[in-house]
């Protein structure tokens, strides 16, 4: 109950939440971590990035209390096992963090073209099959703010094939 309310007044203090209920339903993410990106999708389930850069950073899925699926496994190794693709253009921005896990990659990603937002995780497996689970409703954090702490992605077509 504490942290509940901790985290209501920080969220009403910064000005970064459109109401404290949908707020706190969109986090995965544990006491003393930051939420650098969460979202909940039409299925109920959370996506969330968290963690602590520049020493640990790890994604998740699922619906709290219960996690499906939490990689890396130890969030002390996420900023080298995660891989950042970011570009830009006139009215359009695009931010991926991405990793592999059992032969099936994830690509969380954020997209703004005109306006518009929209954002989830891309999953492909070795076979080439793709799947989105999209965000359904608010987007909580910002991918981009992890472009300095995480790796250069050079496979990511988003980083043009060069990563600087």
């Amino acid at each position: 109950m504490r942290r509940r309310l901790e985290t209501v007044l920080a969220c009403l203090l910064a000005g970064s939440c459109t109401s404290p209920a949908t707020s706190l339903a969109e986090d995965l993410c544990h006491a003393g971590e930051t939420t650098y990106f969460s979202c909940r999708t039409a299925p109920g389930k959370t996506i969330s990035l968290c963690g602590s850069v520049p020493s640990a950073l790890q994604y998740r899925y699922g619906r709290a209390p219960k996690v499906e699926l939490a990689f890396p496994p130890d969030a002390n190794d996420g900023l080298r096992q995660l891989g950042y693709a970011h570009y830009t253009r006139y009215q359009a921005e695009r931010t991926e963090v991405g990793f592999s896990r059992a032969g099936v990659d994830y690509a969380v990603f954020d997209y703004t073209e005109v306006g518009q937002r929209t954002a989830g995780v891309h999953v492909t497996t070795a076979d080439g099959s793709g799947h989105e689970v999209a965000c359904a409703g608010a987007i909580r954090g910002q991918l981009d703010t992890l472009g300095t702490s995480l790796r250069c992605d050079p496979d990511n077509a988003l980083n043009g094939g060069a990563c600087r």
